[in-house]
Order: structure tokens, then C-alpha cells, then sequence
């Protein structure tokens, strides 16, 4: 908000910000799918009809919050070099990991596809610049693979299954993931760093 912003635009901004803050706390004590513009309202002591004013419907209002929850993860920018692909999922995982209950909202089947949208492509383009720099001989389709591969290692679905299915500490996850970039580099006959 700029000094020179006038009282309407102040006044808008922090009815969205308080929107967005009922929001975060339904969150904590709901599941998402009990996010919805209703709630929400009742959560901020507003009308409905002031939440459809920032937010037309009840997927720009997930749409918001899936952006706002992946900005509060803070998860580090996409490798771009193998020895900072290598070093991703420490990195990833201790973001999902010193955030875990956002994670876990952020996983839920209402947002998580929205938040794969805002980040899966830029991650994607990454990790494959990086094996075709490392690996230009192999085959076009092996480096998809390994990039589809190693991308799945990289997302907070892995971390989540490795943590709560199989019940493994951080660091086992950060090596299970670890291990299975290496052997999708490997694969590829990827130089190592």
C-alpha cells in the first residue's frame, strides 16, 4: 500500500487482508472443505455479500488462498544445477516440514491442484533445463521421465507419504527422496556435480 493511498483503497485493503486472515483461521480448526464464503463471513463479522465483493465465487476465494499459502510456505526457487537439484529436497522438505500444517492444507483436494498450477510448471521447466544441460546424449523421452520422476520427489504429496504413510523422520524422507533423484540422474548418465 503506497503513502498516497487513498482511504477507499486503505479500507479495501484491509477488508481483503482480514478476509484472507478468516480464512487462515478456519483453516487451523476446519478442514477446507468447511472454507467456504459463509464461514469465512461469519469468521471476519461481515456480510457474504462483502466476501463476494473481493472474491466473485468460492473458487477465487481458494484460488487467493492456495497463492497466499504458497507464498507463506516460502519453499526455495527451482534448482538450476544438478548440485542444486541434489540439495532440493532438503531444502523443499524442510520448508513443507517447518510449515506442516499448511502443507497439509495445501494438500487437501481443494487446493491442492490450484497450488500445483501456481508452482508444478516453473518447477517442471527447471529440473528439465538442468538434465538437459547434464544429460544432452540420453533419449528426449528418458529425460521426461526423469524429470516427471524427480519432479513427484519434489512435491509435498512425496513428503507426505513419506512422513505420515511410512512414518519416517525428515531425514529418512530427505533420503528417500535424495536417492531417487540420484538414480533418475544416473539413469540419464547425468554428469554428478
Amino acid at each position: 500500500m503506497s503513502k498516497s493511498a487513498t482511504l477507499s483503497e486503505k479500507r479495501n485493503d484491509l477488508t481483503r487482508s482480514l478476509i484472507m486472515e478468516s480464512a487462515y483461521a478456519l483453516l487451523r480448526t476446519a478442514s477446507v472443505s468447511a472454507l467456504t464464503v459463509r464461514a469465512v463471513a461469519q469468521q471476519a463479522g461481515m456480510s457474504e455479500r462483502t466476501v463476494f465483493r473481493y472474491f466473485p465465487s468460492r473458487d477465487a476465494l481458494l484460488d487467493a488462498v492456495a497463492a497466499q499459502l504458497l507464498e507463506e510456505m516460502a519453499v526455495p526457487a527451482p534448482p538450476a544445477s544438478v548440485g542444486a537439484l541434489l540439495e532440493a529436497p532438503a531444502a523443499l522438505y524442510g520448508a513443507f516440514e517447518a510449515r506442516a500444517e499448511l502443507t497439509r492444507a495445501l494438500l487437501h483436494t481443494d487446493l491442492v491442484e490450484r497450488a500445483r498450477a501456481l508452482q508444478a510448471s516453473s518447477r517442471w521447466k527447471a529440473v528439465a533445463a538442468v538434465l538437459d544441460a547434464a544429460a544432452p546424449a540420453s533419449a528426449l523421452d528418458a529425460r521426461r521421465i526423469a524429470v516427471a520422476n524427480i519432479c513427484y520427489h519434489l512435491s509435498a504429496s512425496s513428503w507426505h507419504y513419506y512422513r505420515f504413510q511410512f512414518g519416517f523422520s525428515l531425514d529418512e524422507a530427505i533420503a528417500c527422496s535424495g536417492t531417487a533423484l540420484r538414480q533418475a540422474l544416473a539413469g540419464l548418465g547425468a554428469a554428478r556435480p
